[in-house]
């Protein structure tokens, strides 16, 4: 046991490493991260070269909406066609020089159009400042609002904020290569024709992320040279230098996924009642993969992570909510700006907490917004007297490795994904959906050897479990978690001195408890009760004895067992 003990903790060292905030030493320091957040605003634009599917894909593309929690520069030119091949570059991974990109988007003009929405330009190329005066006003906080009611202007300088946000207009860029049919596919793998049992599509997507340059110098630019009012005795001179310009995009990073959208055919067993037409698969597509980027820029991305500042602590609470994008079970994390001796600031990660209740607060502040709450997962004392909130994006995947000390011996693996935040359109408005967080199903697979307590056979036999069901975590201590799990599983004894194998299948119930290594990593303690349903002897595929005396024979693979293992959090 003590052997298992050091093995476990060296395995999870990587791990406790990763998730704990860097020491502060004469070496290493721990970064600063900011508690401000102000919306991003995304324009998506695809790239067209023509290739197999294309057409068909992007004419979906087109009609792609921005998530909620951005705003929407919506422009003309939502699809790039470069009018040459796909430039030469890795066979794999297909990835374009981002200098060629940000070279279309000015050729297009696409910073003009970005421009022009922020500053409702009118048909006759006048500006005015109706658009930066609403996103200002809908950009504004509690904090904010009662800010700004304090100073001279009043909320006419919430509308000033506005101006802030274009400097934080974004351009997505999404490339789609290597898009097949599933018919294509299965003819260019040389599936067999029996095995063809899907329809849809699989494709390949880079995306590139472009922030437009609206620094000081531009905006003063802008507002210089390119600035058109009614009356101008320049009107046409500025429409014309305007029009002209080059506005420059800056290159922020990179993304790579694989999107699917497919179905199996009419007539397979999961085959849905009603199939998807083609241009629904295209569009969940579509969908697929901007969901797959956005979550990979969110969690790269500072600019697009949600921050808020704590504003309870019974429960947790921050005032955001659904006009942030906030879903129910989301991962944030609790920080604390700090300083040293020297003078510096940095940042420690105090806690790591998850909604519960999602506040609709989707208009314009009046200073007295609902919060959102939250229960704690991890970390230490939270409270509001500037701790803040910042958007981790988990993946709600958990891999957990152990072995079973008591009942029946061997090593065992499960996996964990957390279906709670499909539940979060089950919680009534205003009310708290805590007995509904930390729902997930399970898939653990076990082996081991073990000798018959039958007296006449003395050799081992080899087994393999398999079970899965539903469990639920409760957080009692910031630092401590149970939860009740059901399932049912079928396992599998078979002895090499014959072709003989054991089957059964069992329904198991237990409670599992866990305590925090890091916020991430727990040690976890397993009680269970298996409970067999039936058994029999199968030889060559058929079944020579039914209603097999397992328990009998196996007197430790039904019963009580106890587990001890790691649970890492993804």
């Amino acid at each position: 046991m003590r052997n298992l003990l050091l093995l476990l903790m060296v395995g999870a060292l990587p791990f406790l490493s990763f998730a704990q905030n860097t020491v502060e030493s004469g070496k290493k320091v721990k970064s600063v991260v900011s508690s401000e957040y102000d919306r991003s605003s995304v324009t998506f634009i695809g790239l067209d070269f023509n290739e197999n599917l294309s057409s068909k894909l992007y004419t979906q593309f087109a009609a792609l909406q921005v998530p909620d929690k951005y705003y929407d520069n919506n422009v003309e030119t939502k699809i790039l066609k470069p009018g040459i091949a796909r430039p030469a570059t890795d066979e794999y991974l297909q990835q374009i020089e981002p200098e060629k990109i940000a070279e279309w988007l000015k050729e297009n003009k696409v910073g003009q159009q970005i421009l022009a929405k922020w500053f409702n330009r009118q048909a006759d190329g006048t500006f005015n400042v109706d658009m930066l005066k609403e996103r200002g006003m809908f950009n504004a906080n509690d904090n904010d609002f009662k800010v700004a009611s304090a100073s001279k202007r009043g909320e006419a300088s919430l509308m000033d904020m506005g101006l802030q946000l274009v400097d934080k207009s974004y351009v997505l860029v999404f490339d789609y290569y290597n898009v097949l049919s599933m018919n294509q596919y299965y003819t260019k793998e040389e599936i067999a024709t029996d095995k063809r049992t899907m329809n849809g599509f699989k494709s390949s997507l880079n995306s590139y992320l472009f922030k437009l340059d609206f620094s000081e110098l531009v905006a003063a630019e802008f507002f210089q040279k390119y600035w058109v009012s009614e009356g101008d005795a320049d009107k046409q001179a500025k429409i014309d230098a305007f029009n002209n310009a080059d506005f420059s995009f800056q290159f922020m990073s990179k993304q790579r996924t694989s999107p699917t959208a497919t179905q199996y055919n009419e007539g397979q067993t999961l085959a849905p009642k009603f199939q998807k037409s083609e241009a629904e698969l295209f569009d969940a597509l579509c969908l697929s993969g901007l969901t797959s980027v956005t979550t990979i820029i969110e969690n790269q991305q500072d600019a697009f992570k949600v921050k808020a500042m704590v504003s309870d602590v019974h429960p947790i609470a921050a005032k955001i909510g659904k006009k942030e994008g906030l879903k129910f079970d989301n991962r944030y994390f609790v920080y604390e700006n700090r300083m040293r001796n020297n003078g510096s600031t940095y940042s420690k990660k105090v806690a790591v907490v998850k909604s519960m209740k999602i506040a609709d607060n989707r208009k314009v502040t009046s200073g007295e917004s609902e919060s959102s709450e939250f229960y704690q997962i991890a970390g230490g004392k939270v409270d509001n007297y500037g701790m803040f909130l910042e958007q981790h994006n988990d993946v709600g995947l958990n891999i957990c490795v152990g072995y079973n000390a008591v009942g029946a011996a061997g090593a065992t693996v499960r996996a964990e994904y957390y279906i709670s935040k499909v539940f979060g359109d089950l919680v009534g408005k205003g009310k708290s959906g805590k007995a509904l967080t930390a729902w997930k199903i399970y898939v653990e697979g076990g082996f081991g050897a073990e000798a018959p307590s039958a007296e006449t056979v003395d050799e081992n036999f080899d087994f393999v479990r398999i079970s899965g069901g539903i469990a639920k975590d409760f957080h009692p201590l910031p630092f401590l978690h149970w939860g009740p799990f059901v399932g049912y599983g079928i396992e599998t004894g078979t002895w090499d001195v014959t072709e003989e194998q054991i089957n059964s299948d069992f329904i198991e119930a237990g409670v599992r408890v866990g305590v925090n290594l890091a916020s991430n990593v727990q040690l976890l303690g397993t009680a269970s009760y298996h409970s067999l349903i039936s058994s029999e002897i199968e030889e060559d595929g058929v079944v020579t004895e039914e209603d097999f005396q397992y328990e009998d024979f196996f007197e430790d693979r039904m019963g009580l067992g106890i587990n001890i293992g790691l649970r890492i959090m993804f």
